[in-house]
């Protein structure tokens, strides 16, 4: 049976709360295999729980499509907002910066849906470590070019500008068929 990436997808949209055990691992390991794809755990060398796990073939970020899963090691990603108003009265700006932390030491997620180039949704639990529930999630895998959106309201000019970084490693993998 081949792997089928919308019925590994769908068994990780019907759970809530936390599935088995809560660990990362055990969500997508449960999602890939109950979709006809192989287990991490002959890809994976040395298997355990402190390893980064293999999840089929490697992809490049550029690749990724639904059904794939992403492997994080101490992955940060921040993304930096500025927010400059011009008005007849003076100028303002107001700055607010979001960091999101995946993979302290390592963490898995499975691909959703590509929302642009390196900018993906995962399904996920475990986050927070020890009692974060099944969640999806938006987060760049590698730096999207900086966007500046100007508005104009009567004589008021808002230039809003989204930056991001990332650091740490990704790896991406194309889960492949279990062997029968």
């Amino acid at each position: 049976m081949p792997y089928t990436p919308a019925t590994a997808i769908a068994f990780a949209q019907r759970q809530s709360g936390r599935y088995g055990d809560g660990q990362c691992w055990t969500l997508v390991e449960a999602a890939i295999t109950g979709a006809g794809g192989r287990s991490s755990i002959p890809q994976t060398p040395n298997f355990g729980p402190n390893v980064a796990y293999v999840w089929g073939d490697v992809v490049e970020v550029s690749q990724l499509r639904a059904g794939d899963v992403v492997q994080y090691q101490n992955f940060t990603w921040t993304q930096n907002t500025r927010i400059d108003t011009t008005s007849p009265d003076g100028t303002g700006f107001s700055e607010s910066s979001r960091t999101e932390g995946r993979g302290l030491p390592h963490h898995s997620g499975l691909v959703v849906r590509v929302i642009s180039q390196g900018m993906v949704e995962v399904i996920e639990q475990n986050i927070p470590p020890r009692s974060g529930p099944v969640q999806t999630f938006q987060i760049a895998l590698s730096a999207p070019a900086t966007t500046t959106e100007t508005t104009r309201s009567g004589t008021t000019v808002t230039v809003t500008t989204i930056s991001h970084s990332v650091s740490g490693i990704v790896r991406c993998y194309r889960p492949i068929a279990a062997v029968p």
